[in-house]
């Protein structure tokens, strides 16, 4: 592009800028440099304009005419039309260069300005005649009602707002915040320093102390230590709490300090390991000797026990505590209600006694381990009746059955017969003998009533007291009130008793004395020969 109205200008200036010096900035220049480029917007000017309005703008305005003057009649004269930007422009005269700048004669007369020397003119009253300017008259407003009603209630509002300033309240001095200055050389409330230290010093020796001796004391509980020597049986039932077993391990002096045992029982799980049982401890047992003591998986200890012919359960029960393998109150507890293992010969009977099992504890000779359970105990006993009541044996029961009873008989009412005659026979060779008199007098003695009339029954319920036989007893177990066999068996008869009962030997003899002299019993068939035989051997006694 030919630019002809930039001609080219010749190089002048250096190409290493680096020898020019820079100029000084002053501040100004760094203030309007810092500020950022606000691009202003300049509001659109009509520049158009017709050649009445160059020529109007042309006219000069005489000096010094007085602004009412330059009113223009609204009235005759037409509203003048906007002066256009360029007319303005040519109206005002540039200056020369060289020449002082003064007022500009043409813009101060254009906008009605005075000159240096001039005086303003006199303001012409006659204007404010003009009835175009005086303001309409406003009707009256009728005053509001509320208004007027706070005006007549507002006294108070008067005198408040008429009252005297009240003073200022005199300035309160900031209260300090922060610890107070102590005194050299003295402690909390004012205490010396030294004071102090030989309190906290006390307090520290008498914890140290307190919790030294209370260490000792643990210490000694539970090792045992400086105890006397000395043996103690300890009985632990089934139903004992560990609040229980405490108890007896603090009365019996084997410990000092039940909460002291009961955090070692805690943090050892001891409640699970002891058992229930009889125990010998002894008083220079730690705590974890006790418990192990009273562990019976820890040592199992076999006893031989013979349980003979004829023992009731009471009796059994008790002889088994006395060897230690459990107590005759857990036993009797599971007796009644403890989960057994299936036994066909307990089918008829009933639950809920604690000699329930009369007559099925097999008497023979036993091992039992120390503190056993009672379950353990007690199924050794009925498994060993399971297996000597025989298929042999059940064989003869059905011919019982067939020859003698007329088919009501079962292994309960079999067993009951067995128990009496146990307790009845005086030697094992006789024991057929007396059992064809109990069947005799059941089953063969016509129109009499079978009354049984055997002492060992009222014995039984008399709990085995036999000094006094009492005939007139109320009790089911009285054969002399009540007919047929009593509710349960008596005792735990024997293997020979048992045979007896199913193989009873045929006679007429209904009554049986014992024979002193002998020591075996002396039958009869007839109640003379019977009550005679009694009178003999009461005279030779």
């Amino acid at each position: 592009m030919d630019n002809k109205q930039f001609p080219e200008q010749p190089e002048f200036l250096p190409q290493d800028f680096s020898d020019i010096p820079e100029e000084e900035t002053t501040l100004e220049e760094e203030f309007f440099s810092s500020q950022p480029d606000v691009p202003v917007e300049e509001p659109p000017v009509d520049i158009s304009f017709d050649a009445a309005d160059s020529e109007a703008a042309a006219e000069p305005v005489s000096r010094g005419s007085s602004f009412m003057e330059r009113i223009p009649d609204v009235g005759e004269a037409e509203p003048e039309e906007a002066i256009s930007l360029d007319a303005a422009h040519d109206a005002l005269t540039d200056p020369a260069m060289g020449e002082e700048i003064t007022p500009d004669e043409g813009a101060m007369n254009y906008h009605g300005m005075l000159g240096h020397d001039e005086e303003e003119p006199p303001f012409d009253m006659s204007i404010l005649d003009d009835p175009d300017l005086t303001d309409a008259e406003e009707p009256e407003a009728a005053p509001d009602p509320a208004d007027q009603e706070y005006r007549d209630n507002g006294q108070e509002f008067d005198e408040m707002f008429n009252a005297p300033p009240e003073e200022p309240a005199p300035p309160v001095r900031p209260v300090r915040k922060g610890r107070p200055k102590r005194k050299k050389g003295e402690g909390l409330l004012g205490i010396p320093n030294i004071l102090v230290t030989c309190v906290w010093l006390a307090l520290i020796l008498a914890i140290g102390v307190t919790a030294g001796r209370m260490m000792w004391i643990c210490a000694s509980e539970i090792l045992a230590f400086g105890r006397e020597d000395r043996v103690v049986t300890l009985t632990i039932y089934e139903s004992d709490t560990m609040e229980d077993i405490v108890d007896k391990l603090y009365d019996n002096g084997l410990i000092r300090y039940k909460s002291l045992f009961n955090f070692y029982a805690d943090i050892s799980d001891a409640e699970e390991d002891i058992q229930p049982g009889i125990y010998d401890l002894n008083t220079r047992y730690d705590y974890h000797a006790m418990v192990n003591a009273m562990t019976p998986r820890s040592s199992r200890e076999v006893v031989e026990l013979t349980i003979p012919e004829g023992y009731t359960c009471r009796q059994i029960f008790a002889l088994l505590e006395e060897n230690r393998i459990c107590t005759a109150v857990d036993i009797g507890a599971y007796a009644a209600s403890g989960e057994l293992d299936e036994h066909w010969f307990l089918e008829s009977v009933p639950r809920g006694s604690e000699y329930c099992l009369e007559g099925f504890l097999f008497p023979d000779t036993y091992q039992f381990y120390k503190n056993s359970t009672p379950k353990e105990a007690l199924e050794k006993m009925l498994d060993n009746f399971e297996v000597r009541f025989s298929e042999e044996m059940r064989a003869q029961l059905d011919a019982l059955n067939a020859n003698v009873t007329g088919g009501s008989y079962g292994v309960r009412e079999v067993v009951i017969v067995a128990s009496l005659i146990e307790k009845e026979s005086a030697a094992p060779a006789e024991s057929p003998k007396i059992a064809g008199v109990i069947y005799n007098r059941l089953f063969r003695w016509g129109d009499t009533p079978a009354y049984l009339n055997i002492d060992a029954a009222l014995v039984y319920a008399q709990g085995g007291d036999n000094t006094t036989i009492n005939t007139q007893l109320d009790s089911p177990y009285n054969t002399y009130t009540n007919v047929g066999l009593t509710p349960t068996p008596i005792a735990n008869p024997g293997l020979s008793s048992l045979q007896a009962a199913l193989n009873p030997e045929t006679h007429d003899y209904y009554y049986y004395v014992l024979n002193p002299a002998t020591g075996m019993h002396q039958f009869s068939t007839t109640y003379e020969e019977h009550e005679a035989y009694r009178a003999q051997f009461a005279e030779a006694s």
